[in-house]
């Protein structure tokens, strides 16, 4: 199974705690092989709002150098209209110019949301902000 260097956390763990309910407000994705970062996001994805709830309370966002931090994070401080939790699931981060304006956001997280960064062909440089507060509050794969 693949592991992350940092948190010690694998694929299987992640798994089993979805499958038991146990969300973490925050999941940071990232690493040179996008095979598990693809396989966890839409774990997520499928798995924890039905069919119906993912029209409203699920959003993907697929990032470029023009995208806007501010509007990820406004979208994870919305509450879901059907369900308990809305899913945002941001792909491609490693395009994001301003990662680090994501830190506020992960320190204090919406409980109702689940934010998903995929961040992909690389790691986030563990000197950044944004990694202490990951490593705090997030789940880090």
């Amino acid at each position: 199974m693949a592991k992350s260097v940092t948190s010690g956390i694998s694929y299987s763990d992640i798994v089993s705690a979805i499958q038991q309910r146990q969300y973490s407000p925050v999941y940071l994705l990232m690493g040179e092989e996008s095979f598990y970062i693809d396989r966890i996001s839409n774990y997520i994805a499928e798995n924890i709002l039905t069919e119906e709830e993912q029209g409203f309370d699920q959003v993907v966002i697929y990032c470029t150098r023009e995208t806007d931090v501010m509007n990820i994070v406004s979208t994870a401080k919305r509450y879901p209209m059907m369900s308990k939790y809305l899913v945002l699931i941001v792909k491609e981060a490693q395009n994001l110019l301003m990662l680090d304006e994501l830190t506020n956001y992960i320190v204090n997280p919406l409980m109702s949301t689940i934010l998903v960064i995929c961040y992909k062909n690389g790691t986030v440089d563990k000197r950044k902000k944004i990694m202490s507060a990951v490593q705090k509050n997030a789940v880090l794969f």
